[in-house]
């Protein structure tokens, strides 16, 4: 059987070299490039067997040029694979464009990864072989993920000043949100997960952005600064080995209004964390009393006593002085956000909101609760 040959479609040249070392250590062939524009060069040297590709690149145009690849009669019948990601309205446009597959994230995405590419060439899956060392990054690369952290971070906050301006730079927020996603990816690869939830969650609401920039706000831009400096903190092996998994995380919701509760309900499922709720300041305090609690929305126009009282109430308790408290309104004013910070609050967002980005300001302090950094 001749060897199959696999071409690698990705501009993040760490993870390109990771996953050619993987393929190339299961017999494959292997080409790769990190621009679209770089493919036609490959298909006149070497048909490839198949294509693995990212969505996400620096230039865009993914999801075209799968609709090309399926129209022309040259490369039609080569499958094409897309990487693991879980930016669900891509996805769905890749799929209408005519991807053979999209790879599952699992908990081994690169055994995922070489086992549908072992299945869609008709050959035998890994089975049972997932956990063996071939298909786990090793320390060597784990260890260079977080050493290029802070390189990746940086640049990422090069990007955040092209955004400040109104209209937001386009280009800048493009590679800021390729930025993101490839740290996304380079995170999964961590025996911990914190950080890839967190860097995961990012990745969704940069998709957003992108999609529709007039959602860019100051706050907003402020949550995503706030998100990259603490994926820093986050990438000191020494700090990243004292997290837990944020699903075990208990996030309260107090609010009166129910669509308020289950958009932020949503926002915490698409976080990967389970919340309660109560509807009023009494109720709120019962489910508190003796408890201990990760993080609290908390509505400032509650009936009787208000956001502001009660958190005054809550920070009055020994067991949530330090429990992040962050203030949801519809109506945000500077006397609000000076109130919110005299009562004990640690951050404020506003209704309606964009439930990635609540995720990731939830996933946030819920970690930095767990560091003592609240």
């Amino acid at each position: 059987m001749s060897t199959k040959r696999i071409l690698i479609v990705h501009d993040d040249r760490l993870l390109s070299n990771l996953y050619r070392e993987k393929l190339e250590g299961s017999g494959f062939a292997v080409d790769a490039v990190r621009a679209l524009d770089e493919v036609p060069k490959i298909l006149e040297a070497r048909r490839p067997d198949l294509v693995l590709l990212d969505l996400v690149l620096r230039e865009g145009g993914a999801v075209q040029f799968i609709r090309a690849w399926r129209q022309d009669s040259m490369t039609a019948e080569i499958p094409i694979l897309v990487l693991p990601t879980n930016l669900g309205s891509l996805v769905n446009a890749a799929m209408q464009a005519g991807v053979s597959k999209v790879i599952a994230s699992g908990t081994h995405p690169l055994g995922s990864i070489l086992d549908t590419v072992k299945v869609t060439l008709g050959m035998p899956g890994l089975g049972g072989a997932l956990d063996a060392p071939l298909f786990q990054p090793d320390e060597s690369w784990l260890n260079m993920v977080l050493a290029s952290a802070p390189e990746a971070l940086n640049l990422m906050r090069h990007c955040l000043p092209g955004l400040i301006s109104v209209p937001p730079d386009l280009s800048a927020l493009r590679a800021l949100w390729t930025l993101v996603h490839n740290f996304a990816d380079r995170a999964a690869l961590l025996h911990s997960k914190v950080l890839s939830r967190i860097a995961s969650s990012l990745d969704v609401l940069m998709c957003d952005l992108n999609d529709t920039p007039e959602q860019l706000t100051a706050p907003t831009l402020r949550t995503i600064g706030h998100a990259i400096d603490f994926m820093g903190v986050l990438s000191d092996s020494a700090n990243l080995s004292r997290t837990e998994e944020p699903a075990n995380a208990r996030v309260l919701v107090v609010d009166d209004e129910e669509s308020s509760t289950q958009f932020v309900t949503s926002a915490m499922q698409l976080a990967g964390v389970r919340s309660e709720a109560a509807t009023n300041a009494t109720k709120a305090l019962e489910m508190l009393d003796g408890k201990e609690c990760d993080l609290i929305f908390l509505d400032i126009g509650l009936p009787g006593m208000n956001g502001f009282e009660l958190c005054a109430r809550v920070r009055a308790l020994e067991a949530h002085k330090r429990t992040p408290i962050i203030f949801i309104t519809g109506m945000p004013t500077l006397q609000h956000k000076a109130q919110a910070s005299l009562s004990g609050g640690n951050d404020f967002v506003s209704k309606p909101s964009n439930p990635a980005e609540l995720a990731v300001k939830a996933l946030t302090w819920i970690v930095k609760h767990q560091l003592n950094l609240t």
